[in-house]
């Protein structure tokens, strides 16, 4: 019987739609298939390989579901935990904000308590130096103690030998006493020993509490001596307070000064051009005496030599002289009206009163808050 060529593919590589028409055809070709049994059973055989891998894969694919819905529920767990961990941490970062408030405050408090814990210490300290004294005193009792056992022990073995001597008879049990005395005496010994031992423990001891007694003193003066530091810095820092205040005066008074100095250099300034103005007009009454001086030259001259051939040269010495001076003239009025203006003002300004008005405006103008 002849087979679809779908079924030479194989079921688990066909789709949904390939897969009805093949399920379709098998139907239909159920009847001739049912006369065969070989085939039939063939197909069956088929049938139930492709089933079981269809299984197989079926069951692939469910292992792997569960396994992603464990990692999701995983990751979930994880994400709730750094949740977790994140409100924690804030709670934690809150809380040591917190305590870091409370400490700041705490150090203040502790601050101030330094000195007297110091003071306790060293109460403390020497208590414990008198107790130690105390502890020496009893040990060396107790050594005094044992040393009386170590005697009374002995005794009492020279008494169990006399009595070894005296009973015979007891000769076993006289010599077990005697072990037992022997060994009582080492025991004994052994604990004079020990009492030794602690009476050099307890010295060691007072050693050392004395030696820290000389720490906490070394400490209290250290404190002492700090809290002096900290006096003197703020002494230190309220005089240099007052001295910058008193440097901020002193630059406030130069400023005003400087200000009254601009005052005065721009009345220098005016005097300045004053004088300036003073030279023109003696350089312009130069100018007339010199022109003078030609005309005085021209008139000589042509007196000394009449009119002649030289007369021309008379003439330009005395032209020059005239225009020299009606330069002069000219540029003298010009000067003089410009001097009587200049003196007006200068009047006013080199004036007693414009000078302090001048002044006391130059100092309310650079005046600060911080001097009055």
């Amino acid at each position: 019987m002849n087979m679809p060529d779908n079924e030479d593919k194989g079921i688990l590589s066909l789709q949904d739609e390939e897969l009805l028409k093949v399920m379709a055809e098998w139907a239909q070709r159920r009847k001739p298939l049912s006369q065969d049994s070989t085939s039939m059973a063939q197909f069956r055989t088929r049938m139930a390989e492709e089933r079981t891998g269809l299984a197989h894969k079926r069951t692939g694919l469910a292992k792997k579901r569960v396994a992603l819905a464990e990692g999701r529920t995983d990751l979930a767990n994880k994400r709730t935990s750094l949740a977790e961990g994140r409100t924690n941490l804030a709670n934690k970062r809150t809380e040591l904000a917190e305590g870091r408030t409370g400490l700041a405050n705490k150090r203040t408090e502790l601050a101030q308590g330094r000195t007297d814990l110091a003071n306790k210490r060293t109460s403390l300290a020497e208590g414990r130096t008198n107790l130690a004294n105390k502890r020496t005193e009893f040990a060396e009792g107790r050594t005094k103690l044992a040393n009386r056992r170590t005697e009374l022990a002995e005794g009492r073995t020279s008494l169990a030998e006399k009595r070894t001597g005296f009973a015979e008879n007891r000769t076993a049990w006289a010599r077990e006493r005697t072990t037992f005395s022997t060994k009582r005496t080492e025991l004994a010994e052994g604990r004079t020993n020990l009492a030794n031992k602690r009476t050099e423990f307890a010295e060691e001891r007072t050693n050392l509490a004395t030696t820290r007694t000389e720490f906490a003193e070394g400490r209290t003066s250290m404190a002492q001596q700090r809290t002096d530091l900290a006096q003197t810095r703020t002494n230190w820092s309220q005089n240099r307070t007052e001295w910058a205040e008193m440097r901020n005066k002193l630059a406030e008074i130069r400023t005003r000064m400087s200000g009254a100095r601009t005052g005065l250099a721009q009345s220098r300034t005016n005097l300045a051009q004053f004088r300036t103005l003073l030279a023109k007009q003696r350089t312009e009454l130069a100018f007339l005496r010199t022109g003078i001086a030609f005309i005085a030259i021209g008139t000589l001259f042509t007196r000394l030599f009449g009119l002649g051939p030289w007369s021309a040269v008379d003439a330009v010495i005395t032209t020059v002289g005239v225009v020299s001076i009606g330069m002069a003239i000219k540029l003298w009025v010009r000067s003089y009206k410009i001097e009587r203006k200049m003196m007006i003002r200068l009047e006013k300004e080199l004036a007693p009163e414009a000078v302090e008005k001048r002044v006391e405006e130059s100092i309310q103008s650079h005046k600060f808050g911080s001097f009055n």
